[in-house]
C-alpha cells in the first residue's frame, strides 16, 4: 500500500507563498508587475544604487500580490485595500514562521517589510496610487504589527482614523452586532434578575420577548433562542459580560468600550464578537447525523465560494453530489446567516467585506487546539501541513495503466489521455487530474466506484466522511483491466465530474511518469458554472453579438485573460504541471 501523501502547496490561504499550477489571479499579478517591472529597476537603481536587489524585492511583492488577488481579488497591482493587504502579508509571515520554528531570527518579515516599503514609496514617486494617501501612511507605519484591524495597528502612529470610524460603522449595521448591544444591554440590566443558574430556555424565551424588536426578522423561535445562546458565549469571549457560576452577568472588561460609536477599542471589541459569534456559529455540529454534517460542511463550501469571489447562485440546481436533505439544510444555514446580515441578499451568497475578512482571519486568532487541521480546510480550503511530494530517486519500471479522462457532459468533448505508474494511490489521481486540467485545486473532490451509491474516496476529512481515504487505496486496487472505470468529482458547486477509463495496461513505459500523451480542448475555467456555464460563456466570448458578451468578456478580463481558445490544447504545458508536481 502507498505511503500517505504529502500533497503540494494550495493557493487557497494567505500562508500559501508557492503553487504548481498558476491561477488566474496570478497570472493578472504576473502581467501587471511583468508591465512595472523595467521602470521599477531603474528607479530601485537610481534610489539604491542597486539594481540586482529590485528583482528580489518584486519577487517578494509577487508573492504577496499574488496571494492577496487568491483571497481577496485584485484590480490592478497599484490598486489594494491597505488593511487587507496587510492581514495577508501577516499572515504569510506566520504561516512561513510556524513551519520554520526553528528560524527566529525574522528574516523573512523583515525581507517582506523591506520590499514593500520599497514597492510602496515606488508607486507613489510614480503617481501610480490614485487612492487615499492616508491609506498607504497607514500601511507603511503598520508593517511590523501582528494582524490587521488590531489595537495597536488601529492605534498606530500615522493612523488617519477614517478606516477605523469607516470599519466600526460597517459592523454597527450588521443586525447581530446590533443585536448583541441590545442583549449586553438587557443581560446587564432587567435580565440579571432572570439569570437564576445561567442562560437555560425560560432565561433566553425571556430574551426573545424583550428584544422582539431587536431580533432579526425572520428567526423562528428555536432560530431566535440559538442565536441569542451563542450571542451570549460570544460577549463574554469579547469580555463584554462576565459569566461566573451562580451569578448574574457582570459588566466585563470591555464592556465600555463595546458600546461606544467610535474609536479603535470600540472596533475591537466589536470585531472580536464578530469573530466568537462566526467561530461558534459556524463550529461543526457534535453528535450530528451524516446529513446534517453533510449539509455544515456544504453550506461552509459557499462561504469559501463567497470568499473566492465565485459566490454560489441560491437558484442552482442541486447537485446530485449532495442529498435533497443536505441541500435545504445548507440552504436554510445560509438564510440564518442573511437574517443576521452575515450574508448579503441578492441572487448569490456574497458576503458583507469585514465578514469575509473575518472568516479569512479566525485560523489566525484561534489555537489549534480550538480548531484542528481538518475542519480549517472544510472551512478555508486549504491544507494546512503538505510539504512538497519526493521525486522518484530512480525511474519507475513496474505496469502503467493509460487512462481516458473524459469530461462529462462536455460538448464537444474535453479530454485527456495519460500514462501513470500503477504504484500511486488516488491522491495522486487527483493532483494528476489537476494538472491535466489546469485547475488549482481549491474545491473539495471525491473519487467513486460503482456510480452514485457505490464507494466514495476521498482526502481524509473528518466532516466529509468518505467510505475511505483516498491516501490509502492504490490506484490498481480499482483500475486493474482495460474498460475498468471510476468516477472523479471536483468542486460540488460547479459540479465537474470526470469518467476515468482504463484503456489500456502496458507493461512498462519509457520517459518520465506520469505524463500526458494526448487530449483535446482546453479545460474550462475554474468557476465558470459547470459544463452547462462553460458552454454559454464559451458561446457568448465568441460572438459580440451575444447580449450577454460585454459580461462575460469583463469576467474574463476579472481573471487577467484578454481572450480564450476553446479549441487549444497543449500536452507540452499539462506535462511541465505533472514534472513540477511528481
Amino acid at each position: 500500500m502507498a505511503k500517505k501523501k504529502k500533497k503540494q502547496v494550495k493557493q487557497g490561504h494567505p500562508g500559501r507563498v508557492q503553487a504548481p499550477v498558476v491561477s488566474m489571479g496570478r497570472v493578472r499579478v504576473d502581467r501587471g508587475l511583468d508591465a512595472l517591472s523595467p521602470e521599477f529597476v531603474r528607479w530601485y537603481g537610481e534610489r539604491r544604487q542597486d539594481s540586482e536587489t529590485a528583482l528580489l524585492a518584486l519577487a517578494a511583492v509577487r508573492e504577496t500580490l499574488g496571494m492577496y488577488a487568491e483571497v481577496v481579488g485584485l484590480e490592478s497591482v497599484t490598486e489594494f485595500n491597505a488593511p487587507k493587504l496587510f492581514g495577508v502579508l501577516n499572515s504569510m509571515i506566520e504561516f512561513e514562521e510556524a513551519e520554520e520554528p526553528e528560524d527566529l531570527s525574522g528574516e523573512l518579515r523583515m525581507v517582506l517589510y523591506m520590499a514593500w516599503a520599497d514597492y510602496l514609496d515606488f508607486i507613489e514617486d510614480t503617481g501610480r496610487w490614485t487612492q487615499d494617501l492616508a491609506e498607504l501612511s497607514w500601511l507603511r507605519g503598520n508593517l511590523e504589527t501582528a494582524a490587521p484591524f488590531s489595537a495597536d495597528a488601529l492605534s498606530a502612529p500615522g493612523n488617519p482614523g477614517e478606516l477605523e470610524e469607516q470599519a466600526l460603522a460597517e459592523l454597527r449595521q450588521l443586525p447581530i452586532v446590533e443585536l448583541a448591544h441590545g442583549l449586553a444591554r438587557w443581560c446587564l440590566g432587567k435580565g440579571a434578575a432572570e439569570w437564576g443558574a445561567g442562560p437555560g430556555e425560560q432565561f433566553l424565551a425571556s430574551a426573545a420577548k424583550a428584544l422582539e424588536g431587536e431580533l432579526p426578522k425572520g428567526l423562528d423561535e428555536a432560530q431566535a433562542e440559538l442565536v441569542l445562546s451563542l450571542a451570549i458565549a460570544s460577549l463574554a469571549v469579547a469580555g463584554v459580560i462576565t459569566l461566573e457560576a451562580h451569578a448574574s452577568p457582570k459588566a466585563g472588561p470591555a464592556a465600555g468600550a463595546f458600546q461606544k460609536s467610535e474609536g479603535q477599542q470600540a472596533f475591537s471589541a466589536n470585531y472580536v464578537f464578530l469573530q466568537a459569534f462566526l467561530d461558534l456559529f459556524l463550529e461543526a455540529p457534535e453528535d450530528a447525523d451524516e446529513e446534517t454534517l453533510e449539509a455544515w460542511g456544504l453550506s461552509n463550501l459557499w462561504l469559501l465560494e463567497a470568499i473566492e469571489g465565485s459566490a454560489h447562485r441560491v437558484a442552482e440546481p442541486r447537485d446530485e453530489q449532495w442529498s435533497p436533505a443536505a441541500w435545504e439544510q445548507a440552504h436554510q444555514r445560509l438564510g440564518e446567516l442573511r437574517f443576521l446580515g452575515l450574508v448579503e441578499e441578492g441572487e448569490h451568497y456574497t458576503l458583507p467585506r469585514l465578514v469575509a475578512a473575518t472568516l479569512t482571519d479566525l485560523d489566525d486568532e484561534l489555537d489549534e487546539e480550538d480548531l484542528q487541521d481538518e475542519e480549517l480546510n472544510a472551512l478555508f480550503g486549504f491544507d494546512s501541513e503538505e510539504p512538497k511530494r519526493e521525486k522518484r530517486a530512480e525511474p519507475f519500471t513496474g505496469k502503467v495503466l493509460q487512462l481516458k479522462l473524459g469530461l462529462k457532459d462536455a460538448k464537444p468533448p474535453i479530454w485527456r489521455r495519460v500514462l501513470v505508474p500503477t504504484d500511486l494511490h488516488l491522491g495522486d489521481l487527483h493532483d494528476i487530474i489537476q494538472a491535466s486540467f489546469d485547475w488549482y485545486d481549491g474545491h473539495l473532490h471525491e473519487f467513486r466506484s460503482g456510480g452514485y451509491g457505490g464507494t466514495s474516496y476521498g482526502p481524509d476529512i473528518e466532516q466529509m466522511e468518505f467510505d475511505e481515504d483516498e491516501s490509502g487505496v492504490l490506484i490498481s486496487e480499482l483500475l486493474k483491466a482495460e474498460k475498468d472505470r471510476l468516477d472523479y468529482a471536483y468542486d460540488f458547486g460547479d459540479g465537474w465530474e470526470i469518467r476515468i477509463e482504463v484503456e489500456q495496461v502496458l507493461e512498462s513505459a519509457a520517459g518520465a511518469l506520469p505524463r500526458c500523451t494526448g487530449g483535446r480542448r482546453m479545460a474550462p475555467l475554474e468557476d465558470s458554472g459547470g459544463t452547462w456555464g462553460w458552454a454559454e460563456k464559451v458561446a457568448a466570448i465568441g460572438d459580440p453579438a451575444h447580449p450577454e458578451h460585454g459580461q462575460v468578456m469583463e469576467w474574463l478580463e476579472g481573471m487577467g485573460l484578454d481572450e480564450i481558445d476553446p479549441t487549444s490544447f497543449s500536452m507540452q504545458e499539462i506535462n511541465e504541471a505533472l514534472d513540477q508536481e511528481f
